[in-house]
């Protein structure tokens, strides 16, 4: 017997996966209860994909081996990966379409469970607690990738004949092909719009209590948000042209984020002094006041740690008096080594 790698992968992908039953297990209460925190996020992403995904794949499997059962056919070998998995059957006496329609049986069955994951999430009334609105959708976003863009690219750059993608596109029935590539691409567009809509956006990050100026990342987790720099308003301006003005003259890159959150705006500015990542905030509030704060970055960790307050002004300042300040906090911070 030759050595399968896919089987060595499926053994790892299966530690992973009882290691993340067996945490949620251990913190059941606490990662689904009404208090969503960032480890908990973390939790759950996984287990959308190391818990879901394989069920996910029972299924597509399943779809594929019921289509044939409904033609007269039968399953002569089924495979199960853990993240991937196959039906063999006899293909003499299928016409192309029913070929066809077996191959894209597994992802229609795909299709019908990221429509199901995001109406539970989108439509449920009262909503869902936040973990699992984060579950379902996390799940939804790498069920989605993995069958309508990572299968299909890996199907179709292989050749191999036998490939579900490779049969639905060249089966022999271009006008059935042609009405799965116009759902394809809709599911595609779809997709992305969901991803990447700002309102969208926002009222996911709603339903699965993302902390105000932050987002939902797209393979989990969350990161700072970013808002159009076309709709800043007279505050949100000064934060602007303040940290272009400190970028200008600091002797490395500074990135900058605005972030919006309830009651007033940030500027995140980034930079990095040797191997230490550094980062502050001037946030500006509805009252005026204004603050610089230092926010400590821990590597490798996605949990937003408490900000130490460097200066507060009462009233709004100019723009002058808001870049002198944040230079002399970024010296500080290195200097301190924040």
């Amino acid at each position: 017997m030759g050595f399968d790698p896919m089987i060595l992968i499926s053994l790892l992908y299966a530690v992973i996966g009882v290691r993340v039953v067996v945490q949620i297990a251990r913190n059941w209460r606490s990662t689904w209860d009404s208090r969503f925190t960032q480890s908990d996020r973390v939790l759950v992403d996984q287990a959308s994909f190391f818990v879901l995904v394989p069920i996910s794949v029972i299924l597509h499997e399943l779809g594929h081996a019921v289509t044939i059962w409904s033609f007269g056919g039968s399953v002569v070998e089924y495979g199960f990966y853990g993240f991937a998995g196959y039906v063999s059957f006899d293909p003499r006496g299928f016409s192309d379409w029913q070929l066809i329609l077996v191959a894209s049986a597994g992802s229609f069955v795909n299709l019908l469970l990221v429509l199901l994951a995001l109406g539970l999430v989108f439509a449920r009334r009262p909503r869902m607690r936040a973990a699992f609105n984060e579950l379902l959708i996390q799940f939804a976003f790498i069920s989605g990738i993995n069958a309508f863009i990572v299968y299909p690219v890996l199907d179709l750059l292989s050749g191999i004949q036998g490939g579900d993608w490779h049969q639905m596109y060249d089966g022999g029935v271009p006008a059935l092909s042609a009405v799965i590539g116009v759902i394809h691409v809709a599911v595609l567009v779809s997709g992305y719009w969901l991803f990447t809509n700002p309102r969208m956006k926002a009222r996911m990050a709603s339903l699965t209590d993302v902390p105000p100026g932050f987002e939902r990342a797209p393979m989990g987790g969350i990161r700072p948000g970013k808002i159009d720099l076309t709709t800043l308003n007279p505050a949100e301006a000064l934060l602007h042209d303040a940290g272009e003005r400190v970028a200008s003259g600091w002797p490395t890159r500074v990135q900058r984020t605005i972030q919006r959150f309830n009651g007033g705006t940030a500027l995140i500015l980034e930079w990095s002094s040797g191997s230490r990542v550094h980062a502050i905030a001037a946030r500006t509030f509805a009252n005026g006041s204004t603050d610089l704060v230092a926010i400590p970055i821990i590597p490798g960790s996605t949990t937003p740690q408490p900000p130490r307050t460097l200066h507060r002004w009462m009233t709004r300042p100019d723009v002058s008096s808001l870049t002198m300040g944040m230079r002399v906090a970024m010296e500080t911070i290195e200097r301190e080594g924040i």
